[in-house]
């Protein structure tokens, strides 16, 4: 692991090129929940204990941090699970919890006009984001932007989805995430990635993949062409490179190391949303589909009863207030629903299934 990290590094031109002696290097890390590493829900902490160690070497002050969405009680346990503290207390590096934030002012985006950043975020001299390889059932793909969200601490990205409900507009919120943070760099972990019922439910999938970037546009755009998506049928990529904050088009993006085309994985389940599937749909077609879609291209969360233990935390995490308790059992409002899949996403026992239309079965195989 430490050697394919160095030499990922090294074909971008190394770190002593963004890092200086004493900088202090925040490293990014996706702590969604609490699950162990082999379930491929989080960063390895092999990938941490290599990047930390490199850091040192050039004389940097690396620390780890996250705010991830589950409850400040549960935050302690995640750190345990995930091996994520072990991983920066062995060497030598503080695991913290981001908490105290600083406002920004965001005005331009008359939806979200103030963006609430943590301090340690903010205060770094260098940012590094070391996301997971994953499908997400919003965004589609969870990468190197995606795991910037992780940078508002609490519940405050609750909040953020309820402003930002469509997948447009939470990929303009990203977008101007991306551009308050400026991370000087990405590192991917792609060994094991995640399918399916992604961010926190899919069964993981070797990729077998490190990738290095300082343009966290093309680093996600290449990843998410390895499991087999069109990198601008993803939001979050297509506004981020219309935006120039990176390039997001693979034919502008230099490759170095592997060829892509030998590590890119066959039969990668990936998440599927209206826009996808519509998009799928015979060009004769196509006009009725897309007045129809809302209608025929259902893609909702469903919660097993048999699974559920009634725990509430798909309630308490819920950013429209669209899951209540009825007879002793969450019941998702459909017409209160924007399918954030936040439900899915924090539901600890994976009760929270996707659920599809039979049409948009259909135009997902």
């Amino acid at each position: 692991m430490d050697k394919a990290i160095r030499e990922s590094i090294e074909l971008i031109g190394g770190l002593s090129k963004i890092i200086h002696p004493e900088d202090k290097v925040l490293l990014k890390v996706n702590m969604l929940n609490a699950d162990p590493p082999e379930k491929a829900v989080t960063t390895h902490p092999a990938i941490v204990k290599a990047v930390i160690k490199l850091i040192k070497e050039i004389g940097g002050k690396p620390f780890v941090g996250d705010a991830p969405g589950i409850a400040y009680q549960y935050i302690e346990q995640a750190w345990q699970n995930t091996g994520l503290r072990k991983a920066a207390e062995e060497e030598d590096a503080k695991a913290i919890n981001f908490q105290n934030i600083r406002k920004v002012d965001n005005s331009h985006n008359k939806r979200v006009p103030v963006l609430h950043i943590a301090e340690e975020v903010m205060d770094a001299d260098v940012v590094i984001s070391l996301p997971k390889l994953k499908v997400h059932s919003f965004t589609l793909f969870t990468g190197a932007i995606k795991n910037l969200y992780g940078t508002i601490p609490g519940f405050r990205k609750k909040e953020l989805h309820a402003l930002a409900p469509k997948s447009q507009d939470f990929a303009e919120l990203m977008a101007d995430i991306l551009f308050v943070v400026k991370p000087k760099l990405a590192i991917m972990d792609g060994i094991i990635g995640m399918e399916g019922d992604g961010p926190a439910a899919g069964p993981p999938r070797k990729v077998g993949v490190i990738l290095a970037s300082n343009d966290l546009v093309a680093i996600d755009a290449v990843a998410s062409s390895i499991i087999g998506y069109d990198p601008l049928d993803i939001d979050i990529i297509r506004v981020a490179n219309e935006r120039k904050l990176g390039v997001g088009e693979l034919n502008r993006i230099e490759i170095k190391g592997a060829n892509l085309d030998k590590v890119k994985v066959k039969d990668f389940k990936l998440a599927s949303n209206i826009n996808t599937l519509v998009n799928k749909m015979p060009r004769f077609v196509l006009f009725i589909g897309r007045l129809l879609a809302p209608y025929l291209l259902k893609v909702e969360p469903k919660i097993e009863r048999d699974e559920c233990t009634k725990c509430g935390i798909c309630i308490k995490h819920c950013p429209m207030e669209a899951i209540k308790m009825e007879n002793n059992y969450p019941v998702i409002n459909r017409k209160k629903c924007v399918r954030c899949f936040c439900c899915q996403e924090f539901c600890p026992q994976k009760a929270v299934k996707i659920k599809y239309s039979w049409l948009a079965k259909k135009l997902q195989m």
